[in-house]
C-alpha cells in the first residue's frame, strides 16, 4: 500500500497556499485597474469643476446680455433713424455710461461695443468709432481681415459665443432681441480671453499635461498647458457627453479625458500623460511580487512540515485497524481507502441491528398504544415502567384523541402501477400519520397508532383553556383534512373526543371518539366531527313559517343565492346547536322539498319542464344513503327551478323594453305623453317603469323622448320647408321657447343655426 496519503496532504498544503498567492494576483490587477479608474475619475472631476466655473460665467454673460437687448436705453437707441442731432448725442454719451457700468460688473468682460450696421459706427465703453477705427481699436493684429470682421457684424446672433479669431473670443447677439433677422445693430462682449487662460493653467491637469476647450464642432477655442502637438489629437473621438480614451502623442502613451457643457455645447478635455501614475502602479507592483516570494518560501517550508506532523496519526490507525478489515488489502489502494472500508462494514452490521431493533420497538409501542386506547393495561408501577420503556414521556396529565377513518383513496393510486392493496394502505397511513404528528406537534406532544383499520392519535394537552384547546384540536383537522384530501386525494372523517384529566380517561376518549365518528352515517363522510357535538341530543326541529314564506318568495323571484343562503341558513342552524337525530334530519330534509315544490304549484300547468325535474328529484332522494346527498340534490333542483323563473323574468323584460320604445317612438308628437300614461297603457306602476327604463336604457324617460324628438326636429328641417313654431308642435312641444331649450342642451346650437348649417 502507497504512502498516498502523505502526498495528497503534501498537495492539499500547497494548493492552501496558492490561493494566497492567487488573491495576490488578483488584489494586483485590480488595484491597477482601480488606480487607473480613480486618476480617470480625477480627471473628469476637474474638468466637471472647470465646466461649472466657467459655465457660470457664460450664463453671466449671457444673461447680462439678455439685459442689455431689454435696457429701454439701448432698444431706444438702436431703434432712431437720426444720429446727428443733439438729443442723439445725449444718448450716445447715456449708452456710453451703461455699458461700462455693465462692462465693469464683471471681471471675465475686456470690453463691449454695440454696432451699428447701417451707419457702420460702434459704441464703446468709452466712445463712439467709425467701423475702422473700432475694428484697429479691438480686433486688428488678432488673425482676422476690416472683412471677415465686417461680414461677422452683418450676420444675425441668438445670443451666442463665437471666436472671431485665434485670440478674439466674444458674445455676439442681434438687436433689437425682438426682431433678430431685420436686425440694426450687433452687440458684441469681448471676453478676457488671459484671465480664462489663466484659470484653466491653475488647474492640476494644466501643469502636468494639458487642458483644451473645444466647440461644438471639436475645434480648440482655447488651450492650457503642453500645446505642441496638440493636432495630433484624434478629436474625433470625443463624443457628445463625456468619456475617456488613450492614445499615442508625442511619442507618449496619454489618456484623454472629457466633459460636455449643456450651457453652450463645448467641450472641457484634458490630455494627461500615463506615466504620470504609472510610477505608482509599478511600485505596487514591486511590493506585491516581494510579498508573494515571502509566501512562497515560507509557506512551502510550513506545509512540509504539517505535512509530516498531520500523517503520523494516520499512519498509526491504519496499522491498528489493518488486521480487522474483511476486504481484500490488496485491492485498498492508500490509507483513506483502507480506513473508509473498515468504517463502511462497521456501520452497515451496526445500522442492520438498530433497524432490527427499532423495527420491532415500533411495533410492540404501536400494540402497546392500542392497548392503552382500549383499557387493556394495567395501572399502577407496571404502567408507569411500561411507558418508560417505550419512551412515551406525559408532560401533563389531560389527554385528547383523534381518530380518522380512511375512505376512498384510488385516485392517489391512479396513474400507478402498483397494485399491491397492502402497499397503497399502509404507504396511505404513512402520508396520514406524518401529516397529523407534525399539525399537532407545533402546540401538544402526539402519538399514533392503528386501531382496527383507522389511525389514532393520543393528544397529550398541553395549555390550561379548555375551550380554545377543544377548538385548536378541530381546527388542527380541519387543517389536515384539507392538505390530506387536496394534495393526495384521500377521503377522511374525523372524530375528536373530550379532554380527560388523567391515564385512567384516555379508553373514554377512544370512546368518545369512535363513537363521534360513527356520527358520520348521519352527516355523511369527510367530515369533522367532535363528541362535544353529538353528545346533546336535539328533541325539536327548527323551521319557521317566516323562513318558510322568505324562501318561496326567492323562488319565485328566481333569486338563486338567496334561496340557496335561507336553506342552508335552516340547515345550519338545525345542526349547529346539539346533535341532530337521524329521524329529525330526514323530517328537515323532507320540509324543505316540500317547501320548494309549494313554491312551483303557481307555474302554469302546460309549463311541464319542471315536471320532469320534479320526478327526477323525488327517484334520486330514494337512492340518497346521507343527509348530504339529500342536500346537494335539494340545492341542484333549487338551482333548475330559479334559473327556469328568471329565464322568465328576461323573457318578460325584453317584450316589455320592446313594446315601450315601440309606443314612444309612435306618440313623439303627443304632447301628453309621459310616465303616467305608459304606466296606464302597460299596466305598471309609474316608479317601476322609471327604473326599469333606466335600467334599460341607462337614462330617465325624459332624456330618452327628448333625444328623440330633437332627432325628429332635426329630419323635418332637413327634408321639409315647415318653420320652426310648426315643426315645434310635430315633435311634442308646447311652445317654441321649450323646443329651441331642448334642442340646444343637447345639439349646442339653436335650431336656426342648424338650418343655416352653422
Amino acid at each position: 500500500m502507497k504512502r498516498s496519503v502523505y502526498l495528497f496532504l503534501l498537495y492539499s498544503n500547497l494548493t492552501i497556499l496558492c490561493i494566497p498567492i492567487v488573491i495576490t494576483m488578483l488584489v494586483l490587477f485590480q488595484s491597477q485597474h482601480l488606480l487607473s479608474s480613480e486618476v480617470i475619475n480625477s480627471n473628469k472631476a476637474q474638468l466637471n469643476l472647470l465646466k461649472q466655473s466657467l459655465d457660470n460665467q457664460f450664463k453671466d454673460i449671457k444673461t447680462m446680455g439678455l439685459q442689455l437687448s431689454l435696457d429701454p436705453k439701448v432698444i431706444k437707441y438702436v431703434n432712431q433713424e437720426d444720429f446727428k442731432n443733439p438729443q442723439a448725442r445725449m444718448d450716445t454719451l447715456d449708452l456710453i455710461s451703461s455699458l461700462h457700468s455693465y462692462a465693469a460688473s464683471n471681471g471675465v468682460i475686456n470690453d463691449i461695443y454695440i454696432y451699428m450696421k447701417n451707419q457702420h459706427f460702434g459704441v464703446t465703453t468709452s466712445t463712439m468709432n467709425q467701423d475702422d477705427l473700432l475694428f484697429k481699436l479691438f480686433h486688428e493684429n488678432k488673425g482676422i481681415t476690416m472683412k471677415q470682421w465686417s461680414d461677422s457684424m452683418e450676420k444675425a446672433y441668438f445670443g451666442n459665443f463665437v471666436q472671431l479669431s485665434r485670440d478674439d473670443l466674444v458674445f455676439m447677439q442681434s438687436l433689437p432681441i425682438q426682431d433678430i433677422n431685420e436686425s440694426k445693430a450687433t452687440l458684441v462682449v469681448m471676453l478676457n480671453t488671459d484671465r480664462l487662460k489663466a484659470t484653466i493653467s491653475n488647474m492640476q491637469l494644466a501643469k502636468i499635461g494639458s487642458v483644451l476647450i473645444l466647440d461644438s464642432n471639436n475645434n480648440p477655442i482655447m488651450i492650457a498647458g503642453e500645446t505642441e502637438h496638440i493636432s495630433d489629437i484624434e478629436f474625433r473621438q470625443i463624443g457628445p457627453a463625456e468619456g475617456t480614451f488613450s492614445q499615442r502623442w508625442n511619442n507618449n502613451e496619454v489618456t484623454v479625458s472629457y466633459v460636455s457643457s449643456l450651457e453652450n455645447g463645448w467641450k472641457y478635455v484634458s490630455i494627461v500623460p500615463t506615466k504620470v501614475y504609472s510610477a505608482k502602479v509599478s511600485q505596487l507592483r514591486s511590493w506585491m511580487v516581494a510579498s508573494l516570494l515571502m509566501c512562497i518560501i515560507i509557506g512551502g517550508a510550513l506545509s512540509i512540515y504539517l505535512t509530516r506532523r498531520h500523517y503520523m496519526p494516520i499512519r498509526r490507525m491504519v496499522d491498528m485497524v489493518s488486521p480487522k478489515v474483511k476486504s481484500n488489502l490488496e485491492g485498498i489502494k492508500n490509507e483513506f481507502s483502507l480506513l473508509q472500508s473498515f468504517m463502511s462494514e462497521n456501520a452497515a452490521s451496526q445500522d442492520t441491528m438498530n433497524r432490527t431493533i427499532q423495527k420491532q420497538q415500533n411495533v410492540l409501542r404501536s400494540h402497546f398504544l392500542a392497548r392503552l386506547l382500549k383499557g387493556r393495561v394495567e395501572s399502577g408501577s407496571a404502567l408507569s415502567q411500561a411507558l418508560e420503556s417505550f419512551e412515551l414521556q406525559f408532560e401533563t396529565n389531560r389527554f385528547a384523541v383523534l381518530l380518522f377513518h380512511i375512505g376512498d383513496y384510488e385516485p392517489l393510486f391512479r396513474d400507478s402501477r402498483q397494485q399491491d392493496a397492502e402497499s397503497n394502505l399502509q404507504f396511505v397511513h404513512y402520508i396520514v400519520t406524518n401529516i397529523t404528528e407534525e399539525l399537532i406537534g407545533r402546540k401538544h406532544n402526539v402519538f399514533s397508532t392503528e386501531v382496527d383499520g383507522m389511525i389514532a392519535f393520543l393528544v397529550n394537552i398541553q395549555g390550561e383553556d379548555e375551550v380554545q384547546t377543544k377548538q385548536d384540536l378541530i381546527e388542527i383537522a380541519q387543517e389536515a383534512q384539507t392538505i390530506i384530501q387536496n394534495k393526495f386525494y384521500i377521503q377522511l372523517t374525523i372524530g375528536i373526543s373530550d379532554i380527560h384529566p388523567s391515564l385512567t380517561g384516555i379508553p373514554f376518549g377512544f370512546e368518545e371518539a369512535l363513537e363521534a365518528l360513527e356520527y358520520k352515517f348521519v352527516i355523511g363522510p369527510s367530515q369533522i366531527i367532535p363528541f362535544e357535538r353529538i353528545k346533546r341530543p336535539k328533541n325539536e326541529l327548527y323551521y319557521p313559517l317566516d323562513t318558510e314564506r322568505q324562501l318561496i318568495n326567492h323562488i319565485k323571484t328566481g333569486h338563486y343565492e338567496e334561496a340557496m343562503e335561507a336553506v342552508s341558513e335552516l340547515i345550519v342552524t338545525n345542526v349547529s346547536d346539539g346533535t341532530l337525530s337521524l329521524q329529525l334530519g330526514k323530517l328537515l330534509m323532507f320540509e324543505l322539498i316540500g317547501t320548494i315544490l309549494k313554491a312551483t304549484e303557481h307555474f302554469q300547468p302546460e309549463q311541464h319542464e319542471l315536471m320532469i325535474e320534479k320526478h327526477a328529484l323525488i327517484k334520486q332522494l330514494t337512492q340518497c344513503e346521507s343527509f348530504a346527498e339529500i342536500e346537494e340534490e335539494i340545492y341542484k333542483f333549487l338551482k333548475t327551478v330559479c334559473d327556469y323563473v328568471d329565464s322568465k323574468k328576461k323573457s318578460h323584460n325584453t317584450n316589455l323594453k320592446d313594446q315601450v320604445l315601440s309606443y314612444i317612438d309612435e306618440n313623439l308628437a303627443d304632447m301628453d305623453l309621459s310616465l303616467t300614461m305608459l304606466s296606464l297603457k302597460f299596466e305598471v306602476n309609474a316608479p317601476y317603469l322609471s327604473r326599469f327604463i333606466k335600467e334599460q336604457l341607462g337614462e330617465t324617460f325624459i332624456d330618452y323622448v327628448n333625444k328623440q324628438r330633437v332627432q325628429l326636429a332635426k329630419k323635418l328641417m332637413l327634408e321639409t320647408d315647415n318653420t320652426i313654431a310648426e315643426i315645434t308642435e310635430k315633435v311634442g312641444f308646447t311652445n317654441s321657447n321649450s323646443f329651441i331649450r331642448v334642442f340646444k342642451r343637447y345639439e349646442g346650437i339653436t335650431p336656426g343655426q342648424f338650418r343655416k348649417g352653422e
